[in-house]
């Protein structure tokens, strides 16, 4: 099957550089510029999906149903379908903050959290194994149920998106990567009949890594 990863379009606590987690903002005007582009750029691609999955989130549902407006096929595509395992890690007492507010408020942890080589979990927030948990049950749940065939977009977080990918390449380690709003990780997955959760490693392709093609002539 193929799959499509997006990252929402930019949210206006996006812009104020807050860690917004499970607080549900709407797009802001950039970010409907950015999915309007992104719109346009997927109507011009080879393949159109069979299944659409979001995050309840208004950020994420906005982005995909822009996307699914640019399309000259839109009118045809499938229903969407939410689902919490795609929410953003919830943040816990940093929800809404910018970091320099998170500094004031809660110094001491703040000043852990930038020297520190363990993890160290947020108050109030999800535990990394409750991310693993959620995520690995979400794209194992897509490799058992769907055909070889299908082609699916995944519209979601940039925190939760780190997650999604350790599941589908198989590790537990979260490399941090810089996901911009709107970058796209597509990958070719092989399911295989005999075993549906474990996919042929020597036939799956990963086509985009964290690529924005679509804002290569937008302007700022």
């Amino acid at each position: 099957m193929r799959l499509l990863l997006i990252r929402h379009a930019e949210a206006q606590g996006n812009a104020q550089h807050r860690m917004l987690g499970q607080l549900d903002e709407l797009l802001s005007p950039h970010g409907v510029l950015q999915a309007q582009l992104l719109g346009q750029w997927l109507s011009q691609q080879s393949w159109r999906p069979t299944h659409l999955y979001c995050s309840p989130l208004k950020r994420a549902m906005m982005t995909l149903e822009m996307l699914v407006a640019c399309h000259p096929e839109g009118d045809d595509f499938p229903p969407i379908q939410t689902d919490e395992a795609l929410l953003e890690i919830d943040n816990g007492i940093f929800q809404g903050l910018t970091w320099q507010e998170a500094q004031e408020q809660h110094p001491e942890l703040c000043e852990q959290l930038m020297n520190s080589q363990e993890v160290i979990p947020i108050p109030g927030g999800e535990t990394l194994f409750d991310c693993c948990d959620r995520t690995r049950r979400f794209i194992h749940t897509l490799y058992q149920t769907h055909q070889p065939s299908d082609r699916a977009w995944v519209v979601t977080h940039g925190g939760i998106l780190q997650y999604l990918i350790a599941a589908i390449l198989d590790t537990h380690v979260d490399w941090s990567i810089k996901i911009g709003n709107t970058a796209l990780f597509e990958f070719e997955i092989a399911l295989s009949s005999t075993s549906p959760s474990k996919p042929n490693p020597q036939l799956c392709r990963i086509h985009r890594f964290n690529e924005c093609p679509h804002l290569l002539g937008e302007q700022n």
